[in-house]
C-alpha cells in the first residue's frame, strides 16, 4: 500500500439520491482509500497508487470501469445505466460519483454492489437511498450483494 493507515472493519457507503427536478439519481460511493487501492490492483492487475498515481486520468478511468462491473441499478423493474462522473480524496476515503438520468418516477431501486467482495469476505456495502423526503437503508454483502427498496 501507498502509506495508508489500514483498518480493522471493510465498508463502503454509497448514496443514491433522487433528483426529481432533474430527473436522475445521483450516486455517491464513499470507499476506503487503501481498500479501494487494494481492489483496483487486484481486479486490473496493476500496482495502483492512490495517493500519488503516475496518471490520474487513468486512475479516474479504472475507477469508472470497476464501478460499472462491480455495480448494477434496476429502477422500477428496469436495467438502468449509470455513468461515471468522476472521483475526489477527502482524507481516507474516495468520493466516487455515477448518475442515472432520464427517470420520471422512483417506485423501486434494486442494487447490485459487489465493490470489493472480491478481495474482502467481510465487506459490507452500504447502500442509503432517498426518494423525495423518504430515506431506505440496504446492507449488501457477500452472501447477499443485491437488495430493492420500494416506494410508494
Amino acid at each position: 500500500m501507498s502509506g495508508i493507515a489500514p483498518h480493522a472493519f471493510h465498508v463502503a457507503v454509497s448514496e443514491i439520491e433522487f433528483d426529481e427536478d432533474k430527473r436522475q439519481l445521483e450516486i455517491t460511493h464513499r470507499i476506503f482509500l487503501d481498500d479501494l487501492e487494494q481492489g483496483l490492483s487486484a481486479w486490473s492487475g496493476q500496482a495502483i497508487d492512490i495517493l500519488n498515481p503516475a496518471d490520474p486520468a487513468n486512475l479516474d478511468m479504472l475507477i469508472g470501469k470497476y464501478l460499472s462491473e462491480k455495480t448494477s441499478y434496476h429502477i422500477n423493474g428496469k436495467l438502468a445505466t449509470a455513468n461515471y462522473l468522476g472521483s475526489e480524496k477527502e482524507d481516507a476515503v474516495m468520493y466516487c460519483y455515477q448518475v442515472i438520468k432520464g427517470v420520471k418516477k422512483v417506485k423501486s431501486i434494486n442494487v447490485s454492489n459487489k465493490v470489493l467482495m472480491e478481495i474482502f469476505e467481510d465487506q459490507s456495502n452500504v447502500m442509503h437511498i432517498t426518494n423525495a423526503s423518504e430515506t431506505k437503508s440496504l446492507k449488501l454483502n457477500e452472501s447477499e450483494p443485491n437488495g430493492q427498496v420500494n416506494f410508494q
